[in-house]
């Protein structure tokens, strides 16, 4: 069973005097690797209100060695209420970030958190750019390539620019730097990129400008560009176990929902599938192919399946409509015919008593909706509601 932390946080106005006057916080050493992902994916329970968002991600950040990165746009003083029970860490992230219109792009081994648009083409414009230091049309030697992709730990601190932090990535991997000048100027509070490649780490700095960066001189350097609307790369998909055919109508029944601008982003070439899209997409189809799953899998989305979390809630009096709308947060949906309920003299406005820890998903939403007389059938991530006969 999977351990459960909870982060208490104390609300206090601390002084600058008294800010000040404390000893200088130790450098967190943060989780890599399997370890990083293991970490995210392990359960956290968590309460707190009013306090600012940049505390909050440095305090979770701290508590479980995970970093995270919050996107430059967006507000760090926010102070948002927030309950969590039973969440991974990586779905409590993102609950958070969509409070106040962010998203999440796990690009290992850091949470970024920033505007929508820029999360959907993190971790793609990072293997873009890395893929392109062994292309074949690429000059750039192999040793070359090894150095570029050697995993080093970046850190800044408070009232660093991105000009000083861009600089120092490229300094340490010996690499010149053209159209520097369009970034433009800033001042970051100190953070920490743990175990990155130069792509990754450039990527991570360079998205919150709406940038990205391409290579020049053998390897020697990069220059700074903008980064594409929507961005996306072409994979092949080798099915076994079923027909060519076969894999395309599950992919197109159950994959990835792909936007107007790559609508004919899955082909049949010969027995392969090839796709166009996003990681996250590549991603999806994969676990599709491998017979893992035929829902949109964790990897594209980040949220699970609802037969496999586990509930803990005590409420007195709360209309059922209130707790729904407060699932609803949780990327699950309710599906009922209004009218067939109103016939059968259903209120989803009466007060429900409900008292439960880590029940499972079959007795959380009996214990929920058996007293309004509805019985429940769950499918993924949507909760069908009927009446009783």
């Amino acid at each position: 069973m999977s351990s459960v932390i909870t982060f208490l946080i104390a609300i206090a106005a601390v002084g600058q005097a008294e800010a000040s006057a404390k000893p200088a916080r130790p450098v967190t050493e943060f989780q890599t690797g399997a370890r990083f992902l293991t970490e995210i994916d392990r359960t956290l329970s968590a309460s707190w209100a009013n306090v600012e968002l940049r505390d909050l991600l440095k305090k979770i950040g701290d508590e479980r060695r995970v970093a995270i990165l919050l996107d430059r746009r967006v507000d760090p003083t926010l102070q948002l209420p927030l309950n969590l029970t039973n969440s991974s860490l990586r779905e409590g992230v993102r609950d958070l970030a969509r409070l106040i219109g962010a998203d999440v792009s796990v690009a290992e081994p850091v949470i970024y958190v920033g505007p929508p648009a820029a999360a959907q083409r993190l971790r793609t414009l990072i293997e873009l750019r890395s893929s392109e230091l062994s292309a074949r049309e690429s000059s750039i030697p192999e040793k070359r390539r090894v150095e570029l992709s050697t995993k080093h730990t970046i850190t800044w601190q408070d009232l660093d620019s991105p000009v000083e932090i861009v600089q120092r990535i490229a300094d340490r991997y010996r690499l010149t730097i053209r159209h520097l000048d369009l970034l433009p100027h800033d001042l970051w509070v100190a953070n920490t990129l743990p175990s990155v490649t130069a792509a990754e780490a450039l990527s991570l700095i360079l998205m919150q400008f709406d940038l990205t960066f391409a290579w020049t001189a053998t390897g020697q350097g990069f220059e700074l560009v903008s980064a594409p609307e929507w961005a996306v790369i072409e994979k092949r998909h080798r099915v076994k176990g079923r027909t060519a055919a076969e894999a395309l109508k599950l992919v197109q029944q159950y994959g990835p929902v792909f936007s107007e601008k790559t609508a004919k982003s899955v082909k049949l070439d010969g027995s392969d599938l090839v796709v166009t899209g996003r990681i996250e997409d590549h991603e999806v189809v994969a676990a599709l192919l491998s017979g893992s799953g035929t829902k949109r899998p964790d990897a594209a989305t980040g949220v699970k399946p609802i037969k496999q979390r586990l509930f803990t809630l005590k409420i007195d009096r709360v209309p059922a409509r209130v707790l729904m709308k407060k699932l609803e947060e949780s990327e699950i949906t309710f599906e009922y015919d209004a009218e067939q309920l109103a016939a059968a003299g259903i209120d989803l406005d009466q007060p429900i008593k409900l008292e439960v820890e880590k029940a499972s998903a079959a007795d959380f939403f009996k214990a929920v909706f058996d007293p309004l007389r509805l019985t429940v059938e769950i499918d993924n991530l949507t909760v069908k509601l009927k009446p009783k006969q």
